[in-house]
């Protein structure tokens, strides 16, 4: 079985590290980018199998990254993520993202997000 190919974006080194603890331990490659702009260049040079991102962040937001990852990766699951007020599973559908988090991210959430 291939590994998973697992990208997330967030300006948030604590969450970052998070994802970078959980998946240490599962057979997953991961990148890393704690902006839109980088996490632009991984998607140019990268295909994922799951991208997780979050709304707010400098340089390009996450609502202008869904753009991007489905120009470049079209087939990838794209899970947004976010502590902020008002941004929410309702926000996510109205910009045609089925899945979200919400911050505090859940191990629970993870795992699932990534098996599905």
């Amino acid at each position: 079985m291939r590994k998973k190919r697992i990208l997330v974006v967030d300006d948030e080194r604590e969450c970052c590290n998070f994802f970078r603890e959980y998946l240490a331990e599962r057979d997953c490659d991961l990148d890393v980018a704690y902006d839109g702009l980088n996490a632009k260049y991984l998607l140019e040079c990268n295909l994922y199998d799951v991208i997780f991102f979050d709304c707010n962040m400098p340089e390009l937001s996450g609502v202008e990254l869904i753009k991007i990852i489905r120009e470049k990766n079209p087939e990838a699951k794209a899970i947004m993520i976010s502590g902020y007020d008002g941004i929410d599973e309702g926000f996510a559908k109205t910009i045609n993202i089925k899945h979200f988090i919400q911050k505090p991210i859940s191990l629970e959430a993870v795992k699932k997000a990534i098996e599905e």
